[in-house]
């Protein structure tokens, strides 16, 4: 993979301070940034990106982004008003360089891209008046990509480039949660544990997350039924559930169960299996950004925006395929690596 261009033209003023303005909480929406967050490190490598979000995610997972410094609102705003307009204040008071409102239509994003000082403004085009005037550079929506990685990261090569096509061969970038070795070595470990094991190896591990957010989740009866077909039907593997932020059980007995609290080792541990099987949300772009392999399952979203993005990795689409079809699938997955067959 070719390494983004710098953008350090000559007799350019430097870029030594970058705000990166996306106020929301969710994890998924943190780890999205990941792509844009490795580009701007390449083109800038001097600069300091301060990643203004909302909540506790952006911390751990940029833990390993020694450029990036999380700026975050609370995340239920409106019982913290003093921190939130501390905050403000500070933005403020700030001088950037850049500042970059990612999203497609993010009024948050907007409002605080017009709040800052920068020299220069980027953002998607909304087509009125107001919200555009305050972009220096305004890129249009419709040349931009579905899959929601890499919207902000086609926003800054749209900008930087000469050409706005240009950015079209460039390489897209993954998720990355930058585990380290010890990292890993520790999530395999504690899998192990989990699994009632002394040490990582041995079979085959498939991870299920059972939980999902409103009509994404599928129904307890579902993913017990997948398990119980697993077992049957593929006795070589190992189930376990990674339990929700709850910790209590979607499936039940008759599979183990870990509950992780760590957003970094509740990453390391979905790295050590051999396939995760997830509903559409946050911990499947996690498990992604740790380097998983994913089989992602979406009822109401569009996988060509959210899917999983590493090699080896997929995404089901309608899931209402009866579990047994799904237990299908995961065996085929799994059963050549495992040395079974494909019953």
């Amino acid at each position: 993979m070719s390494s983004p261009r710098p953008a350090a033209a000559a007799g350019a003023d430097p870029v030594r301070r970058i705000a990166v303005l996306r106020p929301n909480h969710r994890i998924g929406n943190t780890l999205l940034l990941t792509p844009l967050v490795q580009e701007l490190e390449a083109r800038f490598p001097a600069a300091r990106v301060e990643l203004v979000t909302a909540g506790g995610a952006a911390a751990p997972v940029f833990a390993h982004y020694p450029r990036v410094a999380p700026q975050a609102f609370p995340g239920k705003s409106y019982r913290h008003p003093l921190a939130v307009l501390r905050l403000l204040l500070r933005l403020r008071q700030a001088d950037y360089d850049l500042a970059i409102d990612p999203t497609a239509r993010s009024r948050a994003g907007r409002f605080l891209l017009r709040f800052v000082r920068a020299r220069r403004r980027i953002g998607y085009a909304w087509g009125e008046a107001g919200p555009d005037r305050v972009l220096t550079d305004a890129i249009d929506p419709r040349g931009a990509p579905l899959h929601h990685a890499e919207v902000p990261l086609y926003l800054l090569r749209a900008a930087l480039d000469a050409r706005a096509a240009a950015s079209a061969g460039e390489p897209w970038l993954p998720l990355d949660l930058r585990l380290d070795e010890r990292e890993r070595a520790e999530g395999a470990r504690q899998l192990a544990t989990a699994l009632g094991s002394a040490e990582p190896g041995g079979r085959p591990v498939v991870g299920l997350y059972a939980f999902a957010t409103g009509a994404k989740c599928l129904p307890p009866e579902w993913w017990r039924t997948l398990a119980r077909t697993l077992q049957a039907q593929a006795p070589w593997l190992q189930l376990i559930e990674f339990l929700a932020e709850d910790g209590q059980s979607r499936i039940g007995e008759g599979v183990r169960g870990t509950y992780t609290p760590g957003l970094r080792m509740l990453g390391a541990k979905l790295a050590a299996t051999s396939l995760v099987v997830i509903g559409d949300g946050g911990i499947l772009h996690l498990a992604d950004a740790a380097g998983a392999r994913v089989l992602g399952l979406f009822r109401t979203t569009a996988p060509a925006q959210y899917a999983p993005r590493r090699a080896g990795s997929q995404a089901l689409q309608g899931i209402d395929e009866e579990p047994g079809s799904v237990a299908a699938r995961i065996v085929a997955l799994l059963a050549r690596r495992a040395g079974a067959p494909v019953s």
